[in-house]
């Protein structure tokens, strides 16, 4: 289980994370977002559900025996918002806690993000009247949120996604060095995968390392690609438990590509990491935190990334997150009335 070594808190989570049944695959950034919640809140959930299945009686019957249902990530915020199928003001009614959103972010494509709908701005606005502050993960969420609430911007605050944020006890400190012990390499392989293969292939001509790694966080079944990888001398990483992953980033030294949850950690870690663009939430989080987005290599960008500064803007934004955090805890570990 994800963070074992926490004590329960009196607590549900809503993630993308777990996934009923069907073709939908396993992504491992979501679980990364999992982990970190709980590493930051220092406590692990009585109950988790998933995003992506209806609440039945049940399980709003488990929620309402705890005192917070806290919904993590990830690329929630669209026009018709909801947290699980179908959950709307009626559903809300039904649950008798705050439910808090952490680390929301924009749902990346422009065609469902015109603005908030009617109804996802009053089950925003409901989700407020319980609890004080909705956390996203970057300044376009912010702005998304606060043109459809422009009354309660002081209570949407830009934490950052969690992933971001030190909770390993890990920092390499940026440290850059010519021949690394391992390069971890990421692209999104549910779809053009041809636009993205110069990806693997730059990153194995550019980049000088003992063990290259293709990790891919969401595995489409696409052989090709993992064998022409396995080409350039990579090993190639598939597997559905974020674990897996989580331990690859902790002893890596460089990360290149498209994944922004394997940018994330990396710079959690203090691991240098190069982002390259996929959709607009590449370069939504490269605006909040300061980063460039590598289109090819050599890139003079990369020289000048000021991974101080960078690191300056992540500090800063634990310290918004630590405030939430605060808020969460304040109404999680509160002794119940006898």
């Amino acid at each position: 289980m994800i963070a074992a070594d926490f004590p329960a808190g009196d607590f549900a989570v809503i993630t993308p994370y777990l996934l009923p049944p069907g073709p939908k695959r396993v992504n491992v950034g979501d679980g990364f977002i999992l982990d970190s919640a709980i590493r930051l809140l220092r406590l692990r959930p009585c109950y988790v559900f998933s995003s992506r299945v209806s609440l039945t009686a049940a399980d709003i019957e488990q929620i309402n025996s705890t005192r917070l249902l806290l919904v993590v990530g990830a690329n929630s915020l669209k026009d018709d918002f909801e947290i699980t199928p179908g959950f709307s003001l009626r559903t809300l009614a039904a649950l008798q806690v705050p439910v808090v959103l952490m680390g929301v972010g924009h749902y990346g494509t422009p065609q469902q993000t015109h603005g908030l709908t009617a109804e996802s701005t009053q089950l925003l606005r409901a989700l407020l009247d319980r609890f004080p502050y909705l956390s996203v993960r970057c300044d376009a969420s912010w702005r998304y949120v606060a043109n459809a609430l422009p009354d309660r911007v002081e209570s949407i605050v830009m934490t950052s996604c969690p992933v971001v944020h030190a909770v390993d006890g890990i920092d390499a400190g940026f440290l850059a060095r010519d021949v690394v012990e391992q390069l971890v390499v990421t692209v999104t392989d549910r779809n053009d995968i041809e636009s993205q293969w110069p990806i693997v292939h730059i990153a194995a001509k550019s980049f000088r390392a003992h063990r290259r790694v293709l990790a891919l966080h969401q595995d489409f079944g696409n052989e090709r690609l993992w064998r022409a990888a396995e080409g350039l001398g990579f090993e190639v990483l598939r597997s559905t438990d974020c674990e897996d992953f989580l331990a690859l980033y902790r002893a890596t030294e460089l990360h290149f590509g498209n994944r922004v949850h394997a940018h994330l950690k990396c710079l959690s870690l203090g691991v240098r990491s190069f982002c390259t663009p996929f959709d607009l939430r590449q370069a939504y989080f490269a605006e909040s935190l300061g980063y460039p987005l590598i289109t090819a290599v050599p890139d003079p960008a990369m020289d000048r990334c000021d991974f101080g500064e960078l690191a300056r803007r992540r500090d800063a934004l634990r310290s918004v997150m630590d405030e939430f955090v605060d808020a969460l805890r304040a109404v999680i570990v509160t002794r119940r009335a006898r």
